[in-house]
């Protein structure tokens, strides 16, 4: 599958910094105070907006936080003296940003870790995505404060502490603006140059337990969440007159490797139908036979530390072994159901295989018997 843009603009987390340039760049022209307020307003409208009508509810943590210091300096508007310098509202806002921001950096991994343990299977992909887009967007933004910071530091080195009016200009009013913008900028470049990379990889739906999409993942975040999210698989049975094909899964896999199983199981891929996918998972594994189509028999949610999954599963049934004599099929051989039963319980089969199995006997049964009837 391949997909035009793998990151939309929603994950540019330093889009929550408009707040405070609007803020920044209003004080220029109108007192501080009313500056204030109207960044506020905007941080408040703009979190509504990404909390409950956005069409991608990725929440957006650095707006979030934006909106807390503009509310606070809001509050203390209302204390008599003077809370901010007079001109010292950029820089005030770019070290009252930072700090929280350096914090949260400081403690990234607890921070997503946080969202993957805590939110429902429906919410957590969302949280944690905008958790880790949070923790890009803030390594952008520090980075260029900490230049600032430097460049500050050394013009008042440079000039002993007797900065000009022009030097001032530039290192306290114009440049805080400067790095707010420079880091949306930056990091939706960085959004670019990741979808270019990831232009050609595979990736595959997130669903609920009813198999409705409720958004996607790379393929390779199947493996690596584990169970985070729900992904949609395709396990398809081999039946040769009432007995079952098996093989051993490879070494390879994440999920009950080397125990013995059906040869064909794949994730669905994203805006792929389960009826495509079938046909692909037949085509991969009999790239030389035609006729062969598998009939759909149940589906069921299958959760455990490895893994979590809305297994589909299909039934083929074919007339045939000889097309199962392949070196494709690892140590495979037809099962009768008295030599399954004795092996059941022993962790000898997958998982899946002994969660499925008296469903798929009693198929196969009354599939054998209409056949002699």
């Amino acid at each position: 599958m391949k997909s035009k843009g793998v990151l939309s603009s929603s994950f540019n987390m330093s889009l929550g910094f408009i707040p405070v340039i609007i803020a920044i760049l209003l004080s220029e022209f109108i007192t501080q105070d009313v500056a204030i307020y109207i960044g506020t307003i905007v941080g408040v409208v703009y979190s509504i907006y990404n909390v409950s009508y956005q069409p991608i509810k990725i929440p957006n943590f650095i707006l979030y936080l934006s909106t807390v210091i503009l509310t606070l300096l809001t509050l203390a508007t209302f204390i008599s003296g003077s809370y901010i310098p007079p001109r010292a509202l950029p820089l005030t806002l770019e070290v009252s940003i930072f700090i929280p921001m350096m914090i949260l950096f400081q403690h990234k991994r607890r921070f997503i870790n946080y969202f993957i343990t805590k939110k429902t299977s429906c919410t957590r992909r969302f949280f944690t995505q905008g958790a880790e887009s949070s923790i890009v967007a803030a390594r952008f933004a520090l980075i260029l404060g900490v230049i600032h910071f430097i460049v500050i530091s050394i013009g008042i080195l440079y000039s002993e502490g007797q900065l000009t009016k022009e030097a001032t200009a530039i290192f306290y009013k114009y440049l805080p603006p400067t790095v707010f913008i420079l880091a949306i900028i930056l990091n939706q470049i960085g959004i670019r140059y990741f979808n270019k990379l990831m232009s050609h990889v595979e990736y595959v739906p997130v669903v609920d337990t009813k198999g409705n999409v409720i958004g996607k993942s790379l393929a390779v975040e199947a493996l690596s969440y584990k169970n985070t999210y729900i992904n949609p698989v395709i396990r398809i049975a081999i039946s040769v007159k009432g007995r079952v094909f098996l093989c051993n899964r490879s070494k390879k896999c994440s999920l009950d490797r080397d125990r013995v199983d059906y040869p064909m199981e794949c994730y669905l891929h994203f805006n792929e139908t389960l009826a495509s996918g079938v046909k692909r998972v037949v085509k991969q594994t009999f790239p030389d036979v035609e006729g062969l189509h598998p009939t759909f028999n149940a589906f069921y949610h299958f959760e455990n530390k490895l893994t979590n999954r809305l297994v589909y599963l299909f039934l083929l049934e074919i007339d045939d072994d000889s097309i199962l004599c392949s070196p494709h099929f690892k140590e495979g051989k037809l099962w009768g159901f008295q030599q399954i039963e004795q092996n059941l319980n022993r962790n000898f089969f997958g998982e899946c295989f002994e969660k499925e199995y008296e469903h798929l006997k009693s198929i196969i049964d009354i599939r054998e018997r209409y056949k002699v009837s």
